[in-house]
């Protein structure tokens, strides 16, 4: 299952959201003083400052004369220094006044509102980038006023430069946002979807992956296999003990059976040798469960036709579904199911599926068994599904179904000892599959379904299969 079952619901991706628009916020905020930069505010200010001049010395030259503008001009040019330019000349073209000592050539790059631009100075010496406006006098005196506009134009290039930049910057954090909370919600699903793995199939020998060194989940990850290593530790310590009690115990009770066997025959006689069977069953599936899950063989795996063996377990429950009076209803959506596996422990898996049905159905109950293909991801399986109208399990209860020694609270009334669950999981396992469980998957009072996975493996060569 995975933890975090849509990115757009995780809270890493409402953050990233969140960072994103306040950084975005930014962007357009840095994006309006670009657009006030190519606007050319600046610019019009000088602009505004050229057309008050021209107006107040208009002024001064109607109220006072030329010789006034004249007089004005040289202290203007005393204070402003090398901010503002002026050239006054007469009407035949004599300099009269100003520190701008030329008149612009014809053919002076325009710019709107009637403004020039024009450069100041020569190529050896200091040259300034300059706007000017001319304003003619009623005496035909024409005067050209200019401002210098390096400064702005430096200001406006580190404005539009470093905003662009900025901008930049600032997409690029919100994308790396973006994809540090996706980065996330996937390693933390990745890590999920393993550790369920784990957990269903019971493999605790797998660890949850590690590909990196640098994040904190990749530290959170590694912190996890320590203590699923301790764990595995544990429990095949306390398996260990349980596997020596039955191995060393095995023999005294085969002994003492044979002791029973030979007293006179007898209902104490009878009931002696059922308690010593049921003892010698669970300690003989205690040892085949403990061989599996330690020594893993595949010596006995060959490409058989699973659909073979399923129709020979049923054959061989036949009598008892007529005994019991319980309706059997067969569905195998396979022609041929051929698959590398070990014959003997496939049959012992369907027998004891179906052995659970039959004994927790009640009389004329219902069990549905079915076999075809199934895929899941691009891995493609045989599945085998057993569906009875039984007593049926809680849902909290289907992930200890397979451990050893459990039963359900509802089958304590039932002869069993709680083993041929986890025998099918220690099978199931042995072949790569999967085993899960259904809550009344017929639709009636009650019921339990069994689904096993096997997935589709078929060895051209098995000569060459060794015991893994």
């Amino acid at each position: 299952m995975r933890a975090i079952s849509a990115f757009r619901k995780s809270s890493s991706f409402t953050l990233s959201i969140v960072f994103t628009s306040l950084l975005m916020m930014g962007v357009v905020f840095i994006t309006y003083f670009l657009i006030l930069s190519n606007d050319d505010l600046l610019i019009r200010e000088s602009e505004a400052a050229i057309n008050s001049d021209i107006r107040g010395f208009n002024s001064l030259y109607r109220a006072a004369g030329a010789k006034a503008v004249e007089n004005a001009l040289n202290d203007r040019i005393a204070e402003n220094g090398n901010d503002f330019f002026y050239h006054l000349k007469t009407d035949k073209d004599k300099f009269v006044a100003g520190n701008m000592l030329f008149w612009p050539e014809k053919g002076t790059q325009a710019v709107k509102n009637g403004m020039l631009s024009i450069k100041i100075g020569s190529k050896d010496s200091d040259q300034y980038d300059v706007i000017a406006k001319i304003m003619t006098f009623t005496n035909g005196h024409q005067l050209l006023i200019g401002r210098n506009i390096d400064d702005i134009e430096i200001v406006q290039w580190v404005g539009k430069t470093f905003g662009w930049i900025m901008i930049l910057v600032l997409c690029l954090i919100s994308a790396t946002s973006i994809w540090v909370a996706y980065y996330v919600v996937n390693r933390i699903n990745t890590i999920s979807e393993k550790a369920e793995h784990i957990i269903i199939t019971g493999r605790l020998n797998e660890r949850l992956p590690v590909d990196s060194n640098w994040d904190d989940l990749s530290k959170l990850t590694i912190s996890l296999n320590k203590l699923l290593e301790q764990f595995e530790s544990s429990v095949e310590g306390i398996k260990s003990v349980t596997d020596n009690i039955a191995h060393d115990l095995r023999t005294p009770l085969a002994r003492l059976k044979t002791h029973i066997e030979a007293i006179a025959p007898s209902d104490e006689k009878e009931a002696l040798l059922s308690e010593s069977n049921n003892l010698l069953s669970i300690f003989n599936s205690l040892l085949r469960i403990a061989d599996l899950e330690t020594e893993h063989k595949t010596s006995a795996f060959a490409n058989v036709d699973v659909k073979q063996i399923l129709t020979d377990v049923i054959e061989l429950y036949s009598p008892i579904f007529e005994d019991k009076k319980i309706h059997l209803e067969t569905i195998i959506s396979v022609d041929d199911a051929i698959m590398f596996c070990d014959k003997d422990l496939i049959f012992q898996t369907y027998a004891n599926i179906i052995d659970n049905a039959i004994k927790f159905n009640h009389p004329g109950g219902s069990i549905l068994l079915t076999l075809d293909y199934a895929k899941i991801g691009d891995r493609k399986y045989l599945a085998f599904r057993c569906y009875d109208s039984g007593l049926g399990v809680n849902e909290e209860e289907f992930d200890m179904l397979t451990r050893r020694f459990y039963r359900a609270d509802k089958s304590r009334t039932t002869s069993g000892n709680g083993l041929g669950l986890a025998l099918v999981q220690a099978i199931v396992n042995l072949h790569d599959g999967e085993i899960r469980f259904l809550d009344n998957p017929l639709a009636q009072t009650s019921g339990l379904g069994c689904e096993i996975l096997l997935p589709i493996k078929i060895i051209n060569d098995p000569v060459s299969i060794t015991e893994a």
